[in-house]
């Protein structure tokens, strides 16, 4: 049973993911610095196509659901955990079944109405649906160890979750038909092998990638999204829409894991170095400036924001403009970085 496992926190990609790495650098702290080996794009979806619904298009707006987003693949994670999905309608042992998988070297997955924590930001005030990340348990005070981003979101720490919420969740799920999804995870012999070799020519391809830019379109939500750089200037010619914004917790986390994808680059930037023997100093000076350029976005728009919730001040043009100024920065140094990187590791292939 892992008893106890640090939260990662050096890079926010989503619930799942950080919780996967933090569990991998338990057995290697190797993969503390796996965010350099991932894939990454930037995506905003589309304002102007067809929804379902016009409601649900003013409440993407409302929950600041179109600004850009920095989507990390994972794939190459598969190799070091082996899993397994269980779906469950009836809930008379879910105890039993969290127990003994942890019992045997899992940690686990189990979907939670964040709702019936006993705190956070959804505790008692609204329904969400999230997968909960459990590795270990405490009969003597009927709770569960985890680690949670529910108290601030984008930051995981550790949480203690009381059997009696389970408990509750699994009720309001009986009451509206909803199944209970279990994953269960545990590292292979290959995690105790990762090593931090940088791959060029993969991270080559992701920046191309970046830079091409364009339209994908995602079957599973049937949405359009633009990508790479194309994601920041359709954000700047649609920057007005920051008026709309109703609820702040999604946008924070988003402006905010920019900066840290920067702060990521000039880790990367450190590897190069160390795996070629070259000097990157030039080169991380960018994603630092690119750090430092976003951080003054966030905290540009915090303000803004702040004014507006706690003196009733309206975003008005002069606001909207001076984010529009530093966006255009952003980009312009978000293009130059990227081709220097390219050229960087085209020469040491």
């Amino acid at each position: 049973m892992a008893q106890y496992i640090k939260p990662f926190n050096g890079l926010w990609m989503d619930c799942i993911t950080n919780n996967l790495i933090a569990m991998l650098a338990s057995e290697n702290e190797a993969f503390l610095d796996i965010a350099c080996h991932l894939d990454a794009i930037y995506l905003k979806k589309v304002y102007n196509q067809s929804y379902s619904s016009e409601e649900i298009q003013q409440e993407l707006l409302f929950f600041g659901s179109y600004f850009p987003k920095i989507q990390y693949s994972i794939e190459m994670l598969d190799k070091y955990l082996f899993y397994e999905i269980e779906e469950l309608d009836q809930y008379d042992e879910i105890h039993n079944i969290i127990k003994s998988r942890i019992q045997d070297g899992y940690c686990v997955f189990v979907t939670v109405d964040r709702y019936y924590y006993p705190s956070g930001v959804n505790s008692n005030t609204s329904h969400m649906i999230h997968p909960t990340f459990i590795y270990s348990y405490n009969d003597e005070i009927q709770s569960y160890s985890a680690l949670e981003d529910c108290i601030v979101m984008g930051k995981m720490n550790y949480y203690n979750i009381p059997y009696k919420s389970i408990d509750l969740s699994c009720e309001y799920f009986k009451s509206v038909g909803k199944k209970i999804k279990l994953s269960f995870y545990k590292t292979t012999e290959f995690a105790r092998k990762f090593t931090n070799e940088i791959q060029l020519s993969r991270l080559v391809d992701s920046l191309e990638n970046m830079l091409e830019s364009g339209l994908i379109y995602n079957q599973g939500y049937d949405l359009y999204y633009h990508t790479g750089l194309d994601s920041l200037t359709a954000f700047l010619d649609e920057l007005s829409m920051f008026h709309s914004l109703r609820d702040e917790h999604l946008f924070r986390v988003r402006v905010f894991s920019f900066c840290q994808y920067h702060k990521r680059n000039q880790d990367l930037s450190n590897l190069i170095s160390k795996c070629y023997g070259i000097k990157t100093d030039v080169l991380k000076s960018f994603y630092s400036e690119l750090e430092s350029e976003w951080t003054i976005l966030k905290n540009m728009s915090y303000y803004i924001l702040v004014k507006k919730r706690l003196k009733g001040l309206d975003i008005n043009d002069m606001d909207i403009e001076r984010m529009k100024a530093s966006l255009s920065r952003i980009i312009h140094l978000e293009q130059k970085t990227a081709e220097n990187m390219i050229l960087l590791c085209k020469g040491l292939e």
